[in-house]
C-alpha cells in the first residue's frame, strides 16, 4: 500500500499530488460506469426504497434497462443533442433520468428542488432546455410553464399521475414501455452513440440568485477521473448500503452518493425526509451516510441526549478513555464496548463522510469513539468535486486529508503563516462557466490550475487546511487575519446554541471587530427557566472562555442573539452576503453600533 500522496516542487510551488492507498476502479465515462456495474453485480439491488409504505428494491440490471430504454425513447422524440432538466426529490427516476440523458442524448442540467418558480424558469431558459423530467410534486408549476412561451418542448412526469390533453406532457413510464419496445426492433440510436469524454455533457449551475449562479461544464472526463480517484482512497463494499440524502442536483451527492456507489456495487436507499432519518437508517440497514455537518450534529445530539436522559453520560466517558486506551495497544473493542449505542443509531453504520463546511472536533471524535470511521472531503463543484479528503491512514483533525489520486494541490502566494488561495489541477477541473469567458478566466490558469477561492495552507505532513473563503476573511488593523469559519467552529460547541455566523464589523473608530450572531435553542432555555438576560449573561461567559485560547487582536468582542435560522443554501451552508446584509440593515435601522447592541436579542 503506498503512502498516498508525494510533495514535491514545480516553478517555486510546493505541490501535493495524491497517488491513493487502493487500487482504482477506473471507467472512462458513465455509460461504462453504468454497463460494468450492470455485468459485475447483475441481479445485486442497486436501490431500495419505499413508495406508498410498501418497500421497492432494483437491480444493477434494471437500471441499465431502464437507462437505456428511457434513453432510446428520448431520441425517438428527437432530443439528441438536446438541453433536458431534472427537478425532483431523491429517488431511483432522478439517477434512470439523469444517465439517460448524459450517456447518448445530450447534456443535462439539474436543478435545484428548492428553487423558486421564477428562478428555476430563468434557469430554464439560460440552459436553454428543451424537455424536463420532473416528479408530481412540480406538476402545477410545469403546467403553468406551458402556457408561456419558454424552450421547453416536454415535459415529463416521473409518476403516473392524470396529465394535461397537450402532447408536451409525457409519462417516464410510458417512454420506458415505447423505448423498450423500439430496443426490441432493432433500434441502437441510443445504445450506439457516441460519447466524446471530453466535451460538456453535464451543465450545473451553483448556488445563488439566477443571475449571479454560474454555470458551471462538466464533462464525462471530470466526473468518471473523481468517481475512479476516490476509488483508490476509500473502502466501500457490495455488502454496504448508503443512505442518501443530500440533493442530488449537488455534486457531493451527484458523484459520491450516486456514482461512486453505483461503481463499487453499493445498495443506494432514499431517506424519506430529516424527519424519518433515524427509521430509515434501521429499516435500511444502512452502513454509510454521506452528508454535511448539520445532519451529522443532529444524529450526533440525539445519541448523546438519549445518553444523558438515561443517566449514563460518566459511563460513556469511562468507556471511551479505555478503548482509547486500548485502541493505541492495537485492540479495537469500540463497537463491542458501544454495542447498545450502535444499536440506536444504526447497527451496521460503519462509516461517515462529511462535505461542505468544517466539522467539530466533539462530533468527529464522538462517533469514531463509537467505532465509526469518520471521514472529510474537500471540494467545489468546479471540480466534480472531490479535491482532497481524509483517509482510513491520514485522518487528522482540522484538515481536509490529501488530494485524491491524480490531483494536484499547491498554496498560490502564501504569506509568512503559509496561508494563501487554495489551487487544484487535474482532469476533474471543470471546461469552464457556460457562456462566461470573463469568469473563466479569472479562476483557470493556462497551465491548468483552477482558483478556488478558498484560502488555507499546506502542513508539514502535506495535508491540507482550510482556512476559509477568502471573500469572507476579516482583515484587522494591524493586517492580521482571521476567519469566520474558526469561530464558528468553537461557538457551535456551546451548550444551547444551535448555529452561528461571525463576521469582521467596523467600528465607529475605524477598528475591525470580530462579532457574532448566535441562533439560540429556545428549548434548551426554557428548559432551564431562563430569561434573556440570563441566556446572554450565559453565553456572554462561555465566549469569554473561548477568547482565553485566541490572541488579544483576535478575540471576539460582540454578539447579538436570535431564534431566527440563518440563510443557507441547499447543501445548508451559510449564505454569508445575504446574512451579512441582514445584519446590517437591522444595524441601520436600529441606528446603533455593535458596542450598544450586545448581547440583544434581534429578532
Amino acid at each position: 500500500m503506498s503512502k498516498g500522496y508525494e510533495i514535491y516542487f514545480e516553478k517555486g510551488r510546493r505541490i501535493v499530488k495524491g497517488h491513493g492507498h487502493y487500487e482504482a476502479s477506473y471507467v472512462s465515462d458513465l455509460r461504462e460506469l453504468v454497463k460494468r456495474s450492470a455485468e459485475k453485480y447483475g441481479q445485486k439491488t442497486a436501490f431500495k426504497f419505499k413508495r406508498d409504505g410498501k418497500l421497492i428494491e432494483k437491480t444493477y440490471i434494471d437500471l441499465d434497462r431502464d437507462v437505456d430504454a428511457l434513453g432510446t425513447a428520448l431520441y425517438n422524440l428527437g432530443l439528441n443533442g438536446s438541453y433536458i432538466s431534472i427537478i425532483s426529490e431523491n429517488r431511483y427516476e432522478w439517477g434512470v433520468a439523469y444517465f439517460s440523458i448524459i450517456n447518448g442524448t445530450g447534456v443535462g442540467v439539474p436543478l435545484d428542488k428548492y428553487l423558486p418558480v421564477n428562478e428555476v424558469e430563468n434557469l430554464v431558459s439560460r440552459g436553454r432546455v428543451e424537455a424536463i423530467f420532473y416528479s408530481r410534486t412540480y406538476h402545477d408549476m410545469m403546467v403553468e410553464f406551458s402556457k408561456k412561451e419558454t424552450s421547453l418542448k416536454y415535459y415529463i412526469c416521473m409518476d403516473d399521475i392524470d396529465l394535461p390533453d397537450d402532447p408536451g406532457f409525457l409519462s417516464m413510464s410510458s417512454l420506458i414501455r415505447t423505448g423498450t419496445e423500439l430496443l426490441k426492433q432493432g433500434d441502437r440510436s441510443f445504445i450506439d452513440a457516441k460519447i466524446n469524454r471530453e466535451e460538456m455533457s453535464i451543465l450545473l449551475f451553483t448556488s445563488g440568485t439566477t443571475m449571479a449562479s454560474k454555470g458551471v461544464m462538466l464533462s464525462h472526463k471530470n466526473i468518471a477521473s473523481n468517481v475512479s480517484a476516490v476509488s483508490a482512497l476509500m473502502e466501500v463494499y457490495p455488502t454496504d448500503v448508503h443512505l442518501s440524502l443530500l440533493p442530488l442536483h449537488h455534486t457531493f451527492e451527484n458523484t459520491i452518493g450516486l456514482m461512486f456507489m453505483l461503481l463499487m456495487g453499493v445498495t443506494i436507499s432514499y431517506s424519506e425526509g430529516i424527519k424519518h432519518l433515524a427509521q430509515n437508517i434501521q429499516e435500511f440497514n444502512v452502513s454509510i451516510l454521506v452528508g454535511v455537518p448539520a445532519i451529522f450534529e443532529a444524529i450526533y445530539g440525539r445519541v448523546m441526549d438519549g445518553i444523558k436522559k438515561q443517566g449514563k453520560l460518566g459511563l460513556i466517558n469511562t468507556m471511551k478513555k479505555i478503548s482509547g486506551f486500548l485502541l493505541k495497544l492495537g485492540i479495537d473493542v469500540r463497537r463491542k464496548l458501544f454495542r447498545p449505542v450502535l444499536e440506536k443509531l444504526g447497527p451496521k453504520l460503519r462509516l461517515m463522510v462529511s462535505g461542505a463546511a468544517p466539522i467539530s472536533a466533539e462530533i468527529l471524535t464522538g462517533f469514531q469513539c463509537f467505532g465509526i470511521t469518520f471521514l472529510q472531503g474537500y471540494g467545489l463543484t468546479e471540480t466534480s468535486p472531490v479535491i482532497s479528503a481524509t483517509t482510513y491512514f491520514h485522518n487528522v483533525h482540522g484538515t481536509v486529508g490529501i488530494p485524491i489520486k491524480d490531483v494536484e494541490v499547491t498554496i498560490d502566494n502564501p504569506d509568512e503563516s503559509g496561508i494563501g488561495e487554495i489551487m487544484a489541477r487535474g482532469d476533474n477541473v471543470m471546461l469552464g462557466y457556460f457562456e462566461n469567458p470573463e469568469e473563466t478566466s479569472k479562476v483557470m490558469e493556462e497551465d491548468g490550475w483552477f482558483r478556488t477561492g478558498d484560502l488555507g495552507l499546506i502542513d508539514d505532513k502535506g495535508y491540507l487546511r482550510i482556512t476559509g473563503r477568502a471573500k469572507s476573511m476579516i482583515v484587522f488593523t494591524n493586517g492580521k487575519k482571521a476567519f469566520p469559519e474558526e469561530y464558528e467552529i468553537l461557538l457551535n460547541t456551546i451548550p444551547g446554541v444551535k448555529e452561528s455566523f461571525a463576521w469582521g464589523n467596523r467600528a465607529p473608530d475605524g477598528d475591525i471587530q470580530v462579532c457574532a450572531k448566535l441562533v439560540i435553542d429556545r428549548d434548551y432555555f426554557e428548559q432551564k427557566g431562563y430569561t434573556k438576560e440570563q441566556i446572554a449573561d450565559e453565553l456572554e461567559a462561555a465566549i469569554k472562555n473561548i477568547n482565553k485560547g485566541i490572541p488579544q487582536y483576535k478575540i471576539l468582542r460582540y454578539f447579538v442573539l436570535s431564534h431566527e435560522e440563518l440563510i443557507k443554501t441547499t447543501k445548508l451552508s451559510i449564505k454569508r452576503p445575504l446574512e451579512t446584509e441582514k445584519i446590517k440593515m437591522y444595524l441601520d435601522k436600529v441606528g446603533v453600533d455593535m458596542r450598544k447592541l450586545n448581547k440583544s436579542f434581534i429578532d
